[in-house]
């Protein structure tokens, strides 16, 4: 069964969000203001990290791969599980050795994810399949294929049922999370794929993505992800 992953940019939507549904099964933090993959502040993981979350699993947006700072990785909650990171601007670049570096500060049991942008060339990231083939002898095992441009199209604009059966063949093992600008009838189109997650903000905000979460539209979302 696909789960769902919603993100929230502050403890009163994360509580919001965990009162509403309290069988999510991954709750993400970052900062939609600050880009696709925008990260929030050290104080907003702290503070979110503090809420009892009982088998809902906690993830954090660090940024595309020039934005990640290491003194903000020194306060990456204990019970992260989830860290994601871009590959925005790294097309044609030598950017494995980045990734070991963070690979390095971050916990062992977190597991850092490869963040695939599926407009890959507006975000001047690597292909998708090059991320995958880099990332897997690194132990990377979850990826997230989501939009870098928030511009109104949605993943499924720039990602065919057979980019991603491809991009799954390469990692038959590795967690699949789709997203970007996710509406009720493309959050089908990922079940339908067997994605393992599927990851929505805009869908569960009252107006734009950069809008409050509201209760109603994270139950009706979660509802119509774990209907069979």
């Amino acid at each position: 069964m696909t789960g769902l992953l919603i993100s929230v940019r502050s403890r009163q939507e994360a509580e919001t969000v965990i009162t509403a549904c309290p069988d999510l099964d991954i709750l993400d933090i970052k900062e939609p203001n600050t880009g696709a993959l925008g990260a929030a502040t050290p104080e907003v993981w702290l503070d979110i990290a503090k809420i009892t979350l009982d088998n809902t699993a906690l993830s954090v947006a660090l940024g595309d791969l020039n934005e990640v700072s290491a003194n903000a990785l020194a306060d990456l909650p204990e019970n992260t599980k989830y860290a994601k990171v871009g590959l925005a601007d790294q097309r044609g670049l030598n950017w494995i050795q980045a990734w070991r570096a963070i690979r390095a500060l971050v916990s062992d049991t977190t597991e850092l994810v490869g963040v695939i942008y599926a407009d890959y060339e507006a975000a001047a990231a690597p292909l998708p399949n090059k991320i995958v083939k880099s990332l897997l002898p690194e132990g990377c095992q979850t990826f997230l294929i989501d939009t870098y441009k928030k511009d109104g199209s949605n993943l499924f604009d720039h990602l065919s049922r057979e980019q991603f059966i491809q991009l799954k063949s390469l990692a038959p093992e590795a967690t699949f999370v789709l997203a970007g600008s996710l509406t009720e009838s493309s959050i089908d189109n990922a079940k339908q794929l067997n994605a393992e997650f599927v990851g929505v903000r805009g869908a569960v905000c009252e107006d734009s993505r950069e809008g409050q979460v509201s209760a109603e539209k994270s139950r009706q979302i979660l509802k119509l992800v774990k209907a069979s």
